[in-house]
Order: C-alpha cells, then structure tokens, then sequence
C-alpha cells in the first residue's frame, strides 16, 4: 500500500504522532480490561482464578504491553506492507476522505461476516463454553473499547507486523517486498499464535479444558483471525478495527446480555 512506503519514509517525529496517536487510542480498551472485562470474569467462574483484585499495577502492565505491541507496528508494519491508512495521512495533515472511502466497504463487510460468525459459535456451542471467551457477556462499551480497538492494535498492528517481517526476513528475499505467499504465511502463523496465546492463558486460569472448549478457543480466535488479518494487511488496520466493532455491535444481544 502506499501509505506504507509513505510511513516508511516518514521522519522520526511524524512516527513519533503516530505511536503517541495509537497508543492513546487503545488505552480505554485496556483500562476496560482492567475495571471491567476481568473483574467480571472473576466473579462468573466457578473456581477463582489465581491472581488478586486487578487494579493499577495491572494497568501498568497492560500499557506496556500496548505501547510495545504499537511500537513493533510502528517500527515493522511499513516495512511488510501494513499501513494505517486513515490515521497515517490525518496525523501527517492531509485529508483521509481517500483512504476512508477504500476502507468502509470492506469493514462493513468483514463487520456482517465477523457477527454471523460468532453469533453461529454462541449457537452450536454449549452455554458453559463460553467461559473461553469473556466478552461474550460483557457490556457493549468495553467490548467496543477493548475488543474492537485494543484488541487491534495488539494482534493485527503488533503481533502479525512482526511475523510478516520475520517471515520475510526468513526467506532470504528481503530485497524485495513480500509476495502475497508470505502475507498468508504470516496471516496464518498469526492466527494460530493467539489462537495458542489464548488457549494457554485459559489452561493457566481454568485449569486442563476439554476437548470441545479448547476447540471452541482455537476455531474462533483462528478463522476471525484469517479475516482480521487479510483486511489489515489488503485494506489497512482501520478496516480490521472497523470489521471488529461492526462484529460486537451486530452480534450483541444475540450471544449476551444488552447492556
């Protein structure tokens, strides 16, 4: 894309905006983890969790780890081919209506498939899976702060910028840019790394899952993550965060409460 090269080539305080402008931007989502998301999940499980009353020690953690997430993006996304098309060219002064008109149809889209998706999980599994994955009870905010915007920033912008670099990397054509084979490649191999993250973060606090719910874990957060992956990476991030919060808005009420 070009905004890209365009955020490759831009100078070191231009990067400096954009870092500062995303990190800001996930922060909400994060203390939505921290204020909501957990201590709501402590108090639906039979068995509590082994860790204390989240609080700011908590949230110092969590902005670390976005801060680092957005700076690999920072850093590596352009290098790969990743763009934040949107915010690139509104923090460098000059209108987004371009990039905003390439990127709504295919959020809206990604938006539609991304609901029928988890609304069809809520409905072919068991109610008590879905202790795999709090937000399916959670208020509409915080899934809107920490699932479509946080959420991301951490996967699509950190975590598949720096697999796509090290795949590229690794294949010993650096001197060229990365083909679509190598796009997927990453795709894929990102899916399936938080995919894994999760199923070990639910192992860690719920203990061996069964069958049905590790594989709950892993079909949901793999073919989201397929979709996710290939509007960051053809469309820009905007897309993928506008697919996300589409995802949450459509969908809730049919696999949680409305609040």
């Amino acid at each position: 894309m070009s905004d890209a090269s365009s955020t490759l080539s831009a100078p070191p305080r231009l990067q400096w905006r954009i870092f500062t402008v995303l990190w800001l931007l996930g922060m909400p989502g994060m203390s939505a983890m921290v204020w909501s998301i957990v201590p709501h999940w402590r108090y639906t499980q039979p068995v509590p969790p082994p860790f204390g009353q989240p609080g700011m020690e908590l949230l110092l953690v969590l902005a670390s780890v976005l801060a680092l997430a957005v700076g690999m993006g920072v850093l590596l996304a352009p290098r790969v081919g990743l763009a934040a098309p949107i915010l690139t060219t509104w923090v460098a002064g000059r209108s987004p209506r371009g990039p905003l008109r390439r990127v709504w149809l295919p959020g809206v889209a990604g938006g539609v498939a991304g609901a029928a998706w988890l609304v069809t999980l809520a409905i072919v599994w068991p109610e008590s899976v879905k202790a795999a994955e709090p937000l399916y009870t959670m208020p509409l905010v915080a899934k809107l702060l920490y699932g479509s915007v946080t959420n991301e920033l951490l996967v699509r912008w950190g975590l598949l910028a720096c697999v796509f670099w090290g795949v590229w990397r690794l294949s010993g054509r650096h001197d060229a840019p990365p083909s679509p084979a190598m796009a997927w490649a990453a795709i894929v191999l990102c899916s399936l790394l938080w995919a894994a993250i999760h199923w070990l973060l639910a192992w860690w606090l719920l203990g061996p899952l069964p069958g049905l719910l590790l594989l709950h874990v892993l079909l949901g957060k793999v073919v989201y993550g397929l979709m996710g992956g290939f509007l960051c990476w053809r469309f820009g991030l905007e897309a993928a965060i506008l697919a996300h919060l589409l995802t949450y808005l459509m969908s809730h009420g049919l696999i949680g409460p409305v609040l």
